[in-house]
């Protein structure tokens, strides 16, 4: 008990300050901040000690020992490479043995160790199976005993930091819940010293027993469990990971600065057509003169919009976010939610599954762009429709670029006459690692100019027809 309150209060000045600074955090899509929980069967390596006595010295080394422990880690901090996780854990007790020739006379127990930690997390959430690495540092609580069939058993307490790290697969398909499994290594940085001639007097103690010669059976100021503390540790570990943040390379797309929208582009609104002057009525008949027809209601010029992903990708570049800015200052204030439709396209390769899952997670992304740009879509259509409307052709690396799109798309029938499409540039990236996206971006950056701009439609699209005007009525 007195060993659990000694790490229970640096852990829960930890938690507070983590949740007093979690509003200055990268916004996530899951509510609350992800969070895991992992299991870990371990070998522990100890450390020897030299050992002195009045008629010589000899070495008592430690053999490794087995054991099992537990971390729970949450993960409210994203970056442009990953994620930062803390973490607090327990390891269950273990016998450790000690040997100088053979097997010392006394039972050493490791008898528990606690830990806090700090990991930098390198990976993604975009769903798809993929390896993630970390490095991290950990403040480690360990507390050794050992006892002996004479004198009083010893023990010794210490806290010391730790290097660790870790690699792990992980199985995500793009659910909340993402199982994972790996290795970890951890090593301390601190050494626990113990004087040898302390360790002797403690052992003469413990055992009755004079390896080294003869000494009084007086208790020694230190615990010879101090020269047999925790050193190393590699560990095999699995858990679950609960919600997803939008955390590394391909996070969720930046949105640009807020910048002071051009005025709507609105047809300019024709004049009423006079109302026709009924044909007299023949002298003998009395009938009533017909009434003039309403003017029809104008039509507003408006351009569609494509937006092009990178392969496996649900997240616009930066070019492309600029150009959904630029659409969306020019539109918003004319744009009917309720006959507008935001569906996400893949390529052909890959399962049915994934490519409607990933469809969708297009189409919600770019309503999320439109959302934060400041366009009411209450009402609209948002959907993922797989790979079942291809532009391109999918045996080629162009045609399935063309493909991997979202499309924002009016009603036909509608107030809205399509004049034409802003699209942005084809995105032949692939999904990969911190390295990758860096050059990716610089990429991005440098087309920004280019993709903002509206775009003519693709060769192989038909611009609509325009609606007929209404017919006169004969006379």
């Amino acid at each position: 008990m007195a060993s659990l309150k000694s790490w229970i209060l640096p852990l829960s000045a930890s938690v507070g300050l983590l949740a007093a600074a979690g509003d200055t955090g990268t916004q996530t899509p899951s509510r609350g901040w992800p969070w895991e929980v992992q299991l870990q069967l371990d070998q522990m390596s100890y450390a020897s000690a030299d050992v002195r006595g009045p008629l010589g010295s000899f070495k008592a080394g430690a053999d490794p020992s087995t054991g099992f422990g537990i971390r729970f880690a949450i993960d409210p901090i994203c970056t442009s490479w990953g994620s930062v996780l803390f973490s607090a854990g327990y390891r269950a007790p273990s016998d450790v043995t000690i040997k100088y020739g053979q097997k010392a006379p006394f039972d050493l127990k490791h008898r528990s160790q606690a830990e806090i930690g700090v990991m930098a997390r390198f990976g993604t959430n975009e769903p798809r199976r993929r390896w993630e690495w970390g490095v991290g540092v950990d403040e480690r609580f360990d507390s050794m005993r050992a006892t002996g069939d004479w004198g009083t058993p010893t023990e010794d307490k210490a806290w010391r930091p730790w290097v660790r790290g870790m690699v792990r697969y992980v199985w995500d398909d793009g659910k909340k819940t993402q199982p994972f499994l790996g290795l970890e290594v951890a090593g301390a940085l601190g050494k626990v010293e113990v004087n040898d001639q302390n360790y002797y007097q403690d052992l003469v103690v413990l055992t009755n027993t004079f390896p080294a010669g003869q000494r009084s059976r007086v208790q020694g100021p230190e615990s010879l469990t101090r020269g047999h503390f925790p050193t190393f540790q590699v560990a095999l570990v699995g858990g679950i990971r609960f919600g997803r943040n939008a955390c590394g390379p391909v996070a969720m797309a930046p949105v640009p600065a807020k910048e002071e929208a051009p005025a709507p582009v609105v047809a300019p609104t024709p004049a009423p057509a006079p109302a026709e002057t009924p044909a007299p009525a023949p002298a003998p008949e009395t009938t009533q003169a017909k009434p003039a027809e309403a003017p029809a209601a104008p039509m507003v010029e408006i351009q569609s919009l494509t937006v092009h992903f990178g392969t496996n990708k649900f997240v616009a570049n930066t070019a492309a976010a600029e150009a959904v800015k630029g659409w969306v200052e020019k539109y918003k204030s004319v744009v009917d939610p309720s006959v507008t439709a935001v569906i996400g396209h893949t390529d052909s390769r890959g399962s049915r599954k994934w490519n409607e899952r990933l469809s969708m997670k297009r189409a919600e992304n770019v309503a999320h762009m439109l959302k934060t740009n400041g366009l009411n879509l209450d009402g609209a259509k948002i959907e993922g429709h797989a790979f079942d409307e291809p532009v391109g052709d999918n045996n080629t690396k162009e045609g399935r670029a063309l493909n991997r799109r979202t499309d924002v798309t009016f009603k036909d029938g509608s107030k809205f006459r399509v004049t034409g499409k802003t699209e942005t540039a084809p995105d032949h990236t692939r999904t990969g690692g911190p390295r990758h996206h860096k050059k990716a971006a610089v990429a991005a950056d440098a087309a920004a100019p280019a993709a903002a701009a509206p775009m003519a439609a693709p060769k192989t699209a038909k611009a609509p027809k325009a609606p007929k005007a209404p017919k006169a009525d004969k006379k």
